[in-house]
């Protein structure tokens, strides 16, 4: 949803004639339906309440709105000033709006920039003229609405991107559900960021850490949400065409390289774009030209097979692409690593006697040899190692394209066939356990090199070491990732009731009746679960069914992992006042218990303290988003409900019924709580 920021008098103000206009009136009249008409998402300095500076947050959201709407109507310095700010940094997309009649005339400086007209009377009647406005600015290729730009021609217009002020807590949320990999927090998060003022970049974040966990159908929403407000966004661009090109190997659809293409063309089409952007988006085009290569001969069963169908001109194609790409600009170390293992490919290809019918004819195929091996010996092999050690001399400890730049070292280390062990060690240092997709990507390539048989041996032990080391990573994190089967995983949620605490005047759950709700529990369990499957179960640990529950499954050999939204000492100080046997029995569960916690403090974050969320309500929604990313065939939610759509508070079971009800693929069975009662 793009974002607006509104440039206003607030309440009444008088014009120099002194007639009273109030300004609240016409914001809930006018600005304020055809913003939501609009589908625009913002407001004004008057929703800008975080703690700190506001002037910074009130010029970031000048700079980083999609669309400003200012009105005119009276001389208010505030509101010129700020239209200052934005004419100053911004070329396109101001509205300007003015009431009639009034007394103050347009200042000499904007007689000229052309605004909507409104009746300060009933400026309502203006809505739908507004909303006209504002679509056919959203919609406009012209240049530039702003009287400096205009002016200054040359001047560069201010990069939103550049500017980031996302709250720190934010940051550190993101990386603590990075570490954890838990893919459904940070598509949570992505979701918690729709009407706040720093999404654009929110989401960049969010859908970086997406990227690296390999949540690629997660990253693709962020990045297309980024791309809705921005078409030609060249780090969405970028972003889309890796995304596309994942997802099109795991299924092959063709409209998905058909999109990754798209989004490279949309780049290239940029005339602003840098050096280092124009050789991004041409080694992305060697890359899925690439990946069309490997389609036509990784699934063939014999190395030999593999050879002569990898020994074509689209290998040749690839090649040239990647080391266009790196000729465009000699800082961008990784395409000129893939112009280098492209080589390195063809020319062990170019020994064998396919090769000729790559080419027209055989001379075409010599003298293209002589010169790939030209290339290779007396440009890639010197000036890629010193590209990327260039790279790693500038790049901070804590950036991550350093891991990149670590990686590609030790990539230009296996084609150089050093000593084995300086090889193994280098991937080791290399690769970040937090980035799976980093792994991911290094694997794919000496996967490669091992499928045709060049450096094969070297190949697979770099893969054999370095998949240890995440194997062991999983299974000491219980990260989501971490249980593979050859069964169906069949993920179990479960809510029920609290039981009841002393003189609670509706009984649900009666303090007598424990026994029984565990065998409704045990019962409803054993229905659902079988021997075809692999079964896991995700709960909370509130006193009474949750309780239960884990320990049924204790019982029944699922493991079941416990899902506080807050921290252990604050969620049992809150949960279990004087009931010291259910304590104690959440204290036993959580010491042999893998725990996923959602809040490193009691309540919401700080960064969504304005919001309306409850902390109860996040914690089920959290819970909902982790199963649902887990690559589960089945998800079957079990509640131990009364069927009321309104329990206690807010965030119980009526809450985690109705959320997974809508996401419309779990399935969900109830155990009727009033049997408790009967």
């Amino acid at each position: 949803m793009a974002r607006v920021f509104i440039i206003r008098s607030f309440d009444i103000k008088k014009d120099k004639s002194g007639k009273e206009i109030d300004f609240e009136k016409i914001s809930n009249d006018l600005i304020e339906p055809a913003r939501i008409e609009a589908g625009l998402d913002g407001g004004t300095t008057g929703k800008i309440i975080d703690a700190g500076n506001i002037r910074e947050d009130m010029f970031t959201e000048i700079l980083k709105a999609d669309l400003v709407i200012c009105d005119v109507t009276v001389h208010n310095a505030n509101v010129f000033y700020e239209l200052g700010v934005r004419h100053a940094l911004r070329k396109r997309r101001t509205v300007l709006i003015k009431g009639k009649p009034t007394e103050d005339r347009t200042p000499f400086d904007i007689q000229t920039d052309r605004y909507l007209e409104y009746d300060i009377h009933d400026p309502s009647k203006a809505k739908d003229s507004l909303v006209d406005t504002i679509n056919a600015t959203m919609a406009s290729d012209r240049d530039t609405d702003s009287p400096i730009f205009k002016t200054l021609s040359t001047l560069p217009e201010a990069d939103p991107d550049k500017v980031r002020l996302v709250p720190s807590d934010f940051v550190e949320e993101v990386e603590r559900a990075r570490a954890a990999g838990a893919k459904g927090w940070l598509r949570l998060l992505a979701s918690e960021l729709s009407n706040r003022r720093f999404r654009g970049e929110g989401l960049r974040i969010v859908a970086n850490a997406q990227l690296n966990l390999k949540d690629y159908e997660g990253a693709r929403k962020s990045w297309e949400e980024i791309q809705n407000v921005d078409r030609d966004n060249v780090s969405a661009n970028f972003a889309l065409s890796n995304i596309y090109e994942r997802l099109y190997r795991t299924n092959e659809d063709p409209e998905l390289l058909e999109l990754s293409t798209q989004a490279i063309s949309r780049a290239l089409e940029d005339t602003e774009i840098s050096r280092a952007q124009q050789a991004e988006a041409l080694a992305l085009k060697g890359r899925n030209q690439k990946t069309l290569w490997r389609l036509e001969f990784e699934n063939l069963a014999k190395p030999e097979e593999r050879r002569e169908k990898a020994t074509n001109r689209t290998l040749v194609e690839a090649y040239e692409s990647y080391r266009k790409a790196f000729l465009e600009d000699l800082n961008h170390f990784w395409s000129g690593l893939a112009a280098m293992q492209m080589g390195k490919i063809a020319l062990e290809l170019s020994e064998t006697e396919d090769w000729e019918y790559a080419f027209n004819d055989e001379d075409e195929a010599n003298n293209y040899k002589k010169g790939l091996k030209k290339h290779y010996e007396e440009e890639l092999q010197f000036v890629v190692p010193m590209s990327i050690n260039a790279a790693l001399k500038h790049l901070k400890p804590n950036d991550e394209n350093r891991a990149w730049a670590e990686i590609s070292n030790a990539d230009v280390l296996f084609l150089s066939v050093d000593k084995p062990k300086r090889v193994i060690r280098a991937y080791e240092k290399a690769i970040p356990l937090t980035m799976p997709f980093a792994w991911d990507s290094a694997r794919r390539q000496l996967n490669l090199f091992s499928s045709l048989g060049i450096n094969k041996e070297l190949a697979d032990e770099v893969i054999r070491v370095i998949d240890l080391r995440f194997e062991d990573r999983a299974e000491k994190s219980g990260g989501e990732d971490a249980a593979e089967t050859d069964k169906g995983l069949h993920l179990i949620l479960f809510a029920g009731h609290r039981v009841d605490e002393t003189g609670r005047k509706k009984q649900r759950f009666p303090a007598d009746r424990v026994d029984q709700a565990e065998a409704l529990i045990r019962k409803k369990l054993e229905e659902v679960t079988d021997n075809e499957q692999h079964f896991e179960a995700l709960s909370s640990a509130a006193p009474g069914s949750d309780i239960l529950f884990h320990e049924i499954c204790a019982e029944m050999g699922i493991k079941s992992k416990i899902c506080l939204p807050m921290p252990k000492d604050i969620f049992a100080s809150k949960e279990f006042d004087a009931r010291e046997e259910w304590r104690t029995r959440f204290l036993d569960l959580a010491e042999h218990h893998d725990l996923l916690v959602l809040s490193d403090r009691e309540g919401l974050p700080r960064w969504l303290h304005d919001s309306k969320q409850n902390p109860w309500e996040r914690g089920n929604q959290w819970v909902l988003e982790m199963a649902l990313t887990q690559g589960a065939k089945r998800i079957t939610l079990i509640a131990l409900w009364d069927g009321e759509n309104r329990g206690d508070d807010l965030g119980g079971t009526a809450h985690m019924w109705q959320i997974a009800g809508a996401k419309g693929i779990v399935n969900r069975k109830r155990i009727d709580a009033k049997e408790l009662t009967a």
